[in-house]
């Protein structure tokens, strides 16, 4: 059963799980391991820390620590195999997924959702506590509605077809309860609907300067701004343009955060800005995935920068295709390296690994530079914001990269730099998806699906086997039966 394998296991062995994973990275406390999910959610403490649990599958090695990210550039065009590769990424390459081999995804951001849910469930049940003030109990219970929504926003994004091509589709299951059962897949714009509520009622119920006090890296929890910069990219895949431009507009607005200027992109080839400690990042991250091997449970974390460094596994080299998009003048265009053993094949710089170490990375999931393309492709698409325009939003991009300003910006000109700006972050697979453009790729040595045209079946990844098999109720993508 699909929810017997996913909820039972993320459920019933939650906090054994979760506080395992969980460590003096997010505490300063070791919490304490294997406890009744009634007993640990009984108290604020222990809602708290049980709450620190559910962002621990965000780091593994499926979802934001390397696959989900790395697999939609080397599907995308923006990435290749490189010359030194250890097997990996081959699959994604050539667009090679079967029920046998489909994303990991699925069972890590349904345990990200399975201990939201036991949060959020607790806290709704009239929970109270003396010395704790509702507002806490808030803040808490809104950092768990965002990991909800984003495990269910990442899920139908990789496993449906787009939104704006087909609402009405097939998407994932809504799961609200930690329970066993066997649900069906709601229509993605089920899923899109509940995601949306979540992010609004998270928004209205977080205390406006909320920073976790007990975590090292403030950007890698959970802060309104974060919502409101998801809810921005969520309304672009649902092409509600007014509201992607006005969420948009509250990040530009937001004195924290700040454009990368030139001189500070420069300082990638010197250990990297996704490679900085915490109390060094930079003004433009608003949420991140904070690095260190002791994320995850077995203390072996190969995340994307030992994908993308020749002096790591290295398998996932620069296209072509995305190098001759960078002007020149473009710092941008200075973010890759080479090998002295694998002639003129280069790699991306963005992620370093955290001083020397290639198994520790920060991964930047919302940025400030996003809410700038966000903004100017809605407004190209007629939402209207006072003193805005899509030229200018572009210019801001353009002129700390080492660029000039334009007068006037077409709509290829903004999917153009989400490629140039976001490349090795990724967005582009699912900018070409939700766009409804076709996949065409030049650099490529593969023997299939080379380029997909747009629409296919093969936009929608397939559910994995197991859980197909052990639920009779979860139909499967077409075409791979």
């Amino acid at each position: 059963m699909m929810k017997t394998k996913i909820l039972y296991i993320a459920g019933l062995l939650l906090f054994t799980v979760a506080f395992s994973s969980c460590n003096k990275d997010f505490l300063n406390e070791e919490p304490i391991l294997q406890q009744t999910n009634e007993f640990t959610l009984s108290t604020f403490k222990g809602l708290n820390q049980a709450t620190v649990g559910a962002y621990s599958p965000l780091f593994d090695t499926p979802w934001y620590g390397r696959n989900f990210v790395v697999a939609a550039d080397i599907r995308s065009g923006n990435a290749k195999l490189s010359p030194k590769s250890s097997g990996r990424f081959r699959t994604e390459f050539q667009w090679g997924y079967n029920p046998g081999t489909a994303p990991g995804l699925w069972t890590t951001a349904y345990d990200a959702i399975a201990r939201a849910n036991n949060v959020i469930n607790a806290i709704d049940a009239e929970f109270s506590e003396d010395d704790v003030t509702q507002q806490e109990i808030d803040n808490v219970k809104a950092e768990c509605l965002f990991i909800r929504a984003i495990g269910h926003f990442d899920l139908v994004r990789l496993y449906a077809q787009p939104y704006s091509h087909d609402k009405a589709s097939l998407g994932v299951p809504v799961i609200l309860v930690t329970e066993i059962g066997l649900p069906e897949r709601n229509t993605v714009e089920e899923v899109f609907t509940q995601v949306v509520n979540d992010l609004k009622e998270a928004e209205s119920i977080i205390e406006s300067d909320y920073v976790r006090a007990d975590g090292n890296d403030n950007k890698g929890f959970v802060t309104k701004a974060a919502i409101q910069a998801l809810l921005a990219r969520v309304y672009l895949y649902m092409e509600d343009w007014q509201n992607a431009a006005d969420y948009a507009t509250k990040l530009i607005n937001n004195d924290e955060f700040q454009m990368y200027t030139t001189e500070e992109y420069t300082t990638w080839d010197n250990g990297g800005v996704f490679g900085l400690e915490a109390a060094k990042v930079p003004g433009e991250i608003i949420f991140e995935i904070y690095g260190s091997e002791g994320n995850t449970a077995h203390g072996n974390w190969d995340v994307i920068a030992y994908m993308l460094s020749p002096d790591g596994y290295g398998d996932v080299g620069a296209s072509q295709d995305l190098l001759d998009l960078f002007e020149e003048g473009d710092v941008r265009g200075n973010l890759f390296r080479t090998h002295p053993d694998f002639g003129d094949a280069l790699w991306s710089l963005k992620y370093p690994g955290k001083s020397g170490n290639l198994r520790e990375e920060n991964i930047p999931v919302l940025r400030l530079s996003e809410m700038y393309l966000i903004r100017a492709e809605a407004l190209l698409k007629g939402a209207v914001v006072s003193g805005a325009s899509a030229a200018g939003d572009y210019s801001v991009i353009r002129t700390n990269r080492g660029l000039t300003a334009v007068s006037s910006v077409s709509l290829q000109d903004v999917y153009n730099e989400r490629r140039r700006e976001l490349c090795f972050e990724g967005h582009q697979l699912f900018d070409l998806a939700r766009t409804k453009r076709e996949l065409v790729r030049n650099d490529y040595s593969g023997t299939v699906n080379q380029n997909v045209p747009f629409p296919d079946y093969k936009w929608a990844a397939p559910i994995p086997l197991g859980e197909t098999d052990a639920n009779p109720n979860m139909q499967q993508n077409p075409n791979y039966n």
